[in-house]
């Protein structure tokens, strides 16, 4: 049985308890309780029939018939108003069975005969009906959709305590060996309400209690002697089960001494020490189930610790960064030490074998210091020459061409040696860079965790309030604050009696309450189940955008070298990409698409965009024999912010068009891949609505003879105003002025940015 089934059956219970109370033999409460059921969308028919059977065993068959027929109309009207467009609300529910209540028991009375009194008492029941609608409608709530660990507002605390102190005097009046059924429901609620909610539930739940018991005919002190058993149950429930419950029992006793003058009743006595022992027995799990005061502090506490730990990491990467970076020490030559080594190594391969080695004055001219400037001479061209030798050398050696053979040898055998320590130490650089990026995302990540905060109770109570009406049931309301200001809405949420309803409602009403301008998230559901499930709003963004694009290929080529991406990154931020590969077709396609599908991949990751580039580029430089690179344009709008980033590696000029005002943006760096430590032209301006940025590769502006006042004056005298239509403009216009020849590939992308307006509730 699922768990919301079992809540239903707490409800029906609920119901048929009530049911059975008889106020001067009529049931106004039985009849809010429907009416607060309704609404909440729990089991109507079962819940209606439950109650209708209480009455039954209890009150007149035709106070049931009228209150059946009560609950009809309510049905009834709600599936009207429903067809009209009006979702029924609490106060319609109220108003409704209130109105019905009393025709139905004025009508009763007519037909039968009646008294000056009962007159009135149709009256008051339904005022009785009126009030109570409101009053259960929180309980209810929380009994079908409130779960472990909520906090209770005080409303929810005391509709709560008043529904079960209704159900306790619908209870049966059985008594078995001087044991009252009645006795025990009523201390057993005292004693768990004011250990699971303190001072102040165990007096509101006594208070309760003690009417109860004065309708039963108990003294009307007894109100104050249950409230004064509940404040004691609260105070001392720190203090554990035993000391608490011993403190209850003998204060019960001392207060009725004090009420009666006598000793208490054996049997009441008795009742109290039942419920000692249930709750001795029952886990604090259980009895707990509803108190949420930790659950603020333990959520801070896990995000303090998750903030630390990617601190921690944060700084093991850049540890590593620190020590890779040590290591790279390049050796793009050899020490005199190795070329001493290398000539002594030269002279035993090969002096040691010759038969004139014992008279040759030739050795020692090896041993002179201008040998080591020969040989770090020919560590240039990779080679030594007959020349570049010493003449005493070359007049004694009978073997000179074997020596200087033998020398080339290791020389190629030294290079080679360098060549791979200088790549092992560019690779160490690259990953230390990589590390280094890491660290700063990872700090960055833990710098930018939002602050999680709840609601006030006001605003909360309107939220509640507005899903309400749209049939929704919501809990856990969280607002998250992000390092950029945005607000960010978590909630759990679900329709009630199978009605549809999309996220985009929830949304608007969310927007209405908090005066902002409020979206669904991309993640979330489109629309809410009859389960609990997450749900996920933000605050929208003052700005939007659209993007037009327009590309040529080069004549004599299949596939365009230009790749391009534009995508929507958390924040509000839209990343605008345009890559142009070395040269055209596929091979042009391919560099370019690779450093375009790495940027989106890292930012996507939450990489900044300088740090995705520098990544890139470390990883095109760590590829042998690498001679490609391609050139990047980055435009990021942050359209929650209104402003505009640029950042250019040998990218062609990009352009800022506001009315008839044109601001170049351009900057002298060189594309991705050409150097080790890439640096990004970086620029940034405010955007407002109006604003169009035109990105182009160099195929376009080369076009306009590389006068930049020709395009900008032609951007300037352009009115028009969708981005696609705009984008191939240009685009016609630079074939145009070469002559219709395509003579490089050639592409366009067109950003217009409007003001968004606020989304308001229907």
């Amino acid at each position: 049985m699922s768990r919301i089934q079992k809540r239903m059956l707490v409800q029906i219970l609920a119901g048929f308890l009530i049911g059975r109370i008889d106020l001067w033999g009529l049931n106004p409460v039985g009849i809010a309780y429907f009416a607060a059921g309704f609404v909440q969308g729990g089991s109507v028919l079962p819940v209606g029939i439950a109650i209708v059977l209480g009455m039954i065993t209890k009150l007149p068959v035709e106070t049931a018939v009228c209150a059946a027929m009560i609950m009809i109309v309510l049905v009834l009207a709600a599936d009207l108003l429903d067809k009209r467009g009006v979702c029924i609300k609490m106060g319609h529910a109220a108003i409704i069975t209130s109105f019905a209540s009393c025709i139905m028991f004025l009508f009763q009375i007519y037909v039968m005969p009646y008294s000056s009194y009962e007159l009135w008492y149709a009256v008051f029941s339904a005022v009785l009906v009126l009030t109570c609608t409101r009053i259960f409608d929180d309980g209810i709530h929380i009994i079908l959709y409130g779960r472990k660990k909520d906090s209770l507002s005080n409303e929810e605390l005391i509709s709560l305590v008043i529904i079960c102190a209704l159900c306790i005097f619908g209870l049966p009046k059985v008594v078995i060996a001087d044991i009252s059924l009645f006795d025990i429901a009523v201390y057993l609620m005292v004693i768990v309400m004011g250990y699971c909610y303190g001072t102040g539930g165990g007096a509101v739940t006594g208070a309760a209690a003690g009417i109860i018991m004065s309708f039963c005919g108990a003294a009307t002190e007894m109100i104050g002697v249950m409230s004064l058993l509940g404040i004691c149950s609260g105070m001392l429930r720190r203090q554990g089960k035993v000391l608490m419950l011993s403190s209850f029992t003998i204060t019960a006793v001392c207060l009725n001494y004090i009420l009666t003058g006598e000793m208490m009743e054996f049997g009441t006595l008795k009742a109290i020490g039942i419920d000692c022992i249930l709750v001795i027995f029952l886990s604090d799990k259980f009895l707990m189930m509803f108190d949420g005061k930790d659950e603020g502090s333990a959520g801070d506490k896990s995000q303090d610790i998750m903030m630390h730990r990617l601190k921690e990491y944060s700084q093991v990467f850049h540890k590593l960064s620190k020590t890779l970076t040590a290591q790279t020490d390049k050796q793009y030559n050899m020490s005199r030490h190795d070329m001493r080594e290398m000539v002594k190594d030269m002279t035993s391969k090969v002096c040691e074998r010759c038969e004139k080695r014992e008279g040759c004055m030739g050795q020692l001219s090896l041993y002179k210091p201008e040998i080591i400037g020969t040989m770090a001479a020919s560590q240039e061209c990779g080679y030594i020459t007959p020349a570049q030798m010493p003449v005493e050398f070359m007049k004694e050696c009978i073997h000179s061409e074997r020596f200087i053979s033998e020398a080339n040898q290791n020389l190629y055998m030294a290079k080679t040696i360098m060549g791979f320590r200088n790549r092992m130490a560019e690779s160490r650089k690259a990953v230390a860079g990589q590390m280094k990026e890491v660290g700063d995302m990872v700090q960055k990540l833990a710098d930018n965790m939002p602050n999680m905060q709840k609601f006030s109770e006001d605003v909360e109570e309107k939220i509640i309030a507005g899903l309400r009406s749209k049939r929704v049931m919501v809990r856990d309301i969280y607002a998250y604050e992000k390092q950029d200001g945005r607000l960010e809405i978590s909630m759990e949420a679900m329709t009630a009696r199978g009605r549809l309803v999309t996220s985009a409602e929830v949304a608007r009403v969310l927007s209405s309450v908090l005066d902002k301008t409020i979206c669904p998230s991309d993640e979330s559901r489109k629309v809410l189940g009859s389960s609990m499930t997450s749900f996920v709003f933000e605050e929208d963004t003052v700005l939007h955008a659209i993007t037009g694009v327009a590309r040529m290929t080069k004549e004599g080529e299949s596939v365009s070298g230009d790749t391009f991406s534009c995508i929507s990154l958390p924040g509000g931020e839209l990343l605008l990409a345009l890559s142009d590969g070395m040269g055209s077709g596929s091979d042009a396609f391919e560099e370019s698409q690779t450093v375009i599908e790495l940027l989106e991949q890292m930012a996507e990751a939450g990489f900044s965009q300088g740090s995705a580039i520098r990544l890139i580029n470390s990883m095109y430089m760590n590829i042998e024999d690498n001679d490609s690179f391609a050139t990047l344009d980055v435009v990021v709008l942050n359209l929650f912010k209104e402003d505009c980033c640029f950042l250019k590696n040998g990218a062609a000029a990009t352009f800022l068009r506001h009315d008839s005002k044109i601001i170049r943006i351009e900057g002298q760096t060189l594309p991705v891949g050409v150097v080790q430590d890439i640096e990004s032209y970086v620029g940034k301006i405010k955007i407002t609505k109006g604003d169009y940025i035109i990105m182009m590769t160099d195929g376009v502006s080369d076009c306009f003879d590389n006068d930049e006042g020709i395009l900008e004056d032609y951007l300037r005298e352009s009115r028009v105003i969708n981005p696609q239509e705009l984008a191939e403009n240009i685009l016609d216009e630079a074939l145009r002025r070469n002559d219709g020849c395509v003579s490089d590939d050639m592409s366009v992308i067109v950003t217009g940015v409007w003001e968004r307006g606020k989304i308001k509730q229907q």
